[in-house]
């Protein structure tokens, strides 16, 4: 049998697991909460604001949460996914519906993840890829919440393969059957347009790209094709500005205002700078403090929450005057927390493993208080994803090194790793944050693996010549 259908087959069926997998706990997850004012959290402010944004009003209440479209707090794409999937079914048939959309989208992220390093690393370093991003446990979690993860995840992923995939044949790098370059960027720039109003955070990652292709056009001393390349960043920057100035032309026609994807940036950087942010409440109390809300005439609903900028800036410069040192360190705590802890764990039991395991190693407990550890409510699950997480990024890190000979196609994948932890370096950085990452470590880890095993055979066939 040919190696490369082998591998198709294996690549379709553990894919089809994958699906399986994330489709069985999806359901198994209760509808109800997800739209409970009380608990329902992020994903019942969505369906509210979702149900919101098409809703023809300006403002109102849906299950008693608020929205308010003339100042929607973030970019909308999946919230006009959310509204719209509300507009033909009921709420709960809704959920069912959206949960179904993320399993596939995850699904399909975990067949590009194999095309991705299967450009640099293999087929079977791509087949190891789809496996880990399919088996890893935040990733058959997610498509269950009603949050951006999965398709963020998912455009990016196609970004990702689509500029990869158009990379000039000269240099070994494409795959058979590629895209012709201009529609392999158009579409990538589309991708990543659509990632950027699906999470504002990948708002200037193009940039980086139109920087990988300065760069391979001053690689090529063929003027002609030097100047192909300057085409082609221009087609690149105008696809993507046109998609994400949708968002723009929409607040500026029916709002009056200017909104590039989303104006959270200024409460983003107070939060990464305030230990003691929390709830939207515990945050409008800590900004309010010897202040007077500036509420807008006529506001009827979320007045609490609409600051100016200056009073974001004012309270900024404030934690920065009064202790620098402890923003940075602070800064860096948050980071390194929110890069080490896997995403996702919280939904396998309230009580935290890493937490009850410090307490034991702090107070050298014995064997019962060991015991109590193995006890904690989804610690096997807990401990799997734990070991995914490492795996992934520890990998991930030898693997980036192990395909230095494929700098050309690993260094767009790399400057995402670095471009995401510097911005939250500025930004506040949660574990959820972080998570987009996980598909990249899987990836380069999957490289590693291959690498080392293809080094391991090579050195063994030479041992045993004669």
């Amino acid at each position: 049998m040919d190696g490369r259908v082998a591998y198709h087959r294996w690549l379709w069926l553990l894919l089809l697991v994958a699906l399986l997998l994330r489709l069985g706990y999806a359901a198994s997850e209760p509808v109800e909460a997800v739209l409970a004012a009380d608990n329902g959290g992020d994903s019942g402010w969505y369906m509210a604001v979702g149900w919101g944004f098409f809703s023809g009003q300006e403002h109102g209440w849906v299950r008693g949460i608020p929205y308010y479209n003339g100042t929607l707090p973030t970019p909308p794409l999946y919230i006009i996914l959310v509204g719209l999937v509300q507009q033909f079914l009921p709420a709960p048939e809704s959920v069912l519906l959206i949960r179904l959309l993320q399993c596939l989208a995850s699904v399909a992220t975990s067949y590009l993840c194999y095309r991705i390093t299967a450009l640099f690393a293999g087929t079977a370093a791509g087949l190891l890829a789809a496996a880990l991003s399919s088996f890893h446990p935040s990733f058959v979690l997610e498509p269950a919440n009603i949050a951006t993860e999965s398709f963020f995840i998912f455009f990016l992923a196609c970004g990702f393969w689509l500029y990869l995939e158009g990379l000039p044949r000269g240099q070994g790098w494409q795959m058979p059957g590629a895209l012709p370059r201009h529609w392999a960027l158009v579409l990538c720039a589309c991708a990543f347009a659509l990632a950027t109003l699906t999470r504002a955070v990948a708002v200037l990652f193009p940039l980086l790209i139109l920087a990988h292709q300065i760069w391979l056009a001053r690689r090529t001393r063929n003027p002609v094709r030097r100047e192909h390349w300057r085409r082609n960043a221009l087609l690149f920057l105008l696809a993507y500005s046109a998609v994400i100035g949708t968002w723009t032309a929409h607040n500026w026609l029916l709002w009056g205002r200017i909104v590039v994807v989303s104006d959270r940036l200024l409460p983003a950087i107070w939060r990464a700078v305030e230990s003691e942010d929390g709830s939207p409440q515990e945050n409008d109390a800590l900004l309010l403090a010897g202040a007077e809300p500036d509420i807008a005439p006529g506001c009827e609903v979320d007045c609490r929450y609409q600051h100016p900028s200056e009073l974001f800036l004012q309270r900024i410069a404030e934690r920065l005057s009064a202790d620098v040192g402890a923003v940075l360190r602070l800064r860096s705590s948050e980071l390194a927390y929110a890069l080490l802890q896997p995403h996702g764990t919280t939904q396998l039991g309230d009580v935290s493993v890493r937490a009850a395991t410090q307490k034991w190693l702090r107070e050298q407990g014995g064997l019962p208080g060991l015991l109590d550890i193995l006890r904690i409510e989804g610690f096997v699950p807990k401990l799997v994803t734990w070991a995914f997480h490492l795996f992934a990024i520890g990998g991930g890190i030898l693997g980036i090194a192990l395909t230095r000979a494929h700098w050309g196609l690993t260094s767009v994948l790399c400057s995402y790793l670095v471009y995401t932890i510097a911005a939250h370096i500025v930004l506040l950085a949660l574990p959820r944050y972080m998570f987009p990452l996980e598909m990249i470590w899987c990836i380069f880890a999957a490289a590693a693996v291959v690498q080392l095993q293809d080094r391991y055979r090579s050195a063994d066939t030479v041992g045993v010549r004669p």
